[in-house]
């Protein structure tokens, strides 16, 4: 156990009380949520919102990229309401301590680039990086094309949580040839956790035993839904693994979006 300034070697901590301390200090980054309310399916409201925020904080994560859905037929992302909620919502956020971001959720299709680069569209914290999602049942070779024309137009693809695609559930290596064509892979700190069931923790599982895994985000949708669960995954990860570990998918690897 590495210790810090002013501490001893005799006066060792259990590993809850060091874990806790360690996300205390190291303060996350969460790339991924739908804490922006009253535009997609996750908060309803800007008290349920100043909750998630409050949420997050007393877990340890400081800054967050509120990721609204991006889906046609289903999720409208109405980028005006999208910004003016942001904007009333950013001071709360400031009063708490956190920093928040803007981004999108974005499912893939075919004007995938062109609503990025017109402006339809917000990358992650207004860098190169880009949210994208797919179909449960979207085929491999899509998911590549998909991955390979974002890259050719200078974006930087972060699949979001790469647990949920059957093509990759049974082909655990195809995540790592995503990530030689320049895609970075995300998981849900609930799957990684089992809060999605055994099966696809120990997906995940192996997913962090291969290093095949870029980032942990929390896809939190609100308070009594889908809540957040970054402190727990960190601890986990931290047990599991390493400490130094968990720092790099949820503190290092997100600050590099932020950078």
């Amino acid at each position: 156990m590495r210790l810090f300034a002013g501490e001893t070697a005799e006066n060792t901590w259990n590993m809850v009380d060091y874990v806790a301390y360690i996300v205390w200090r190291l303060l996350m980054i969460d790339v991924h949520c739908h804490l922006l309310y009253g535009v997609d399916d996750g908060a309803e409201t800007i008290e349920e919102s100043v909750a998630m925020l409050q949420e997050a904080k007393s877990q340890g994560v400081d800054e967050i990229i509120l990721t609204p859905h991006y889906r046609h037929g289903m999720f409208a992302y109405p980028k005006d309401r999208i910004e003016a909620h942001y904007q009333k919502l950013k001071p709360r956020a400031e009063q708490l301590g956190v920093q928040i971001h803007l981004g999108t959720e974005y499912h893939v299709n075919s004007n995938m680039t062109e609503a990025f680069s017109g402006g339809r569209c917000h990358t992650l914290a207004e860098s190169r990086y880009i949210l994208t999602e797919y179909a449960y049942h979207s085929e491999y070779s899509y998911m590549c094309r998909m991955t390979r024309e974002a890259v050719s137009h200078g974006y930087l693809p972060v699949i979001a949580h790469v647990e949920r695609y059957a093509c990759l559930q049974k082909h655990m290596d195809r995540v790592a040839e995503l990530q030689e064509m320049g895609a970075l892979v995300q998981v849900n700190a609930d799957a990684v956790i089992g809060l999605e069931g055994m099966k696809v923790k120990r997906f995940c599982k192996q997913l962090l035993k291969r290093e095949y895994l870029d980032m942990i985000a929390s896809d939190s949708h609100g308070i009594g839904k889908r809540m957040c669960h970054m402190q727990q995954c960190f601890a986990y990860i931290s047990k599991k693994y390493s400490q130094d570990y968990a720092y790099e998918l949820m503190c290092e690897a997100p600050a590099q979006i932020l950078k």
